[in-house]
């Protein structure tokens, strides 16, 4: 898997769709345990994920338990979230590729502008490859 710097964005191009995570280019791609990124189907719309492991819900509800947040860490949502069952971007690309591929992102995700402003998104559902 190619990974690619676009501004800010770490680019992943897919033959199925274009994925670009906000991601520092520093860090272990392969520890990444919650990320948001958004995704652009081939010939389609833009979407918007947060990927997020279990580990990483859980360290987030136990964190809120202790500041209050989210009920005292009584609850958890997140719009357009996708858990996956390992961490790293190789996951996470894994599941934005199962979501495409089974034509259950328009369900699963958030249609948005493109980040990139190269075309708007459009209030359609694209079909499935």
């Amino acid at each position: 898997m190619e990974i690619t710097q676009e501004g800010p964005l770490l680019v992943v191009e897919h033959e199925r769709f274009v994925a670009r995570f906000p991601a520092d280019p520093s860090s272990d791609l392969e520890q990444l345990q919650d990320q948001d990124v958004y995704v652009t189907v081939a010939g389609g719309p833009t979407y918007y994920a947060t990927v997020m492991t279990l580990q990483a819900v859980d360290a987030a509800l136990r964190r809120w338990a202790q500041t209050g947040e989210a009920a005292g860490g009584k609850y958890f949502w997140s719009t357009g979230l996708v858990i996956t069952p390992r961490p790293g971007i190789t996951a996470m690309i894994e599941a934005v590729d199962g979501l495409v591929r089974e034509g259950e992102i328009p369900q699963a995700c958030q249609i948005i502008p493109d980040p990139t402003g190269s075309h708007e998104a459009s209030d359609s559902e694209p079909s499935p490859p």
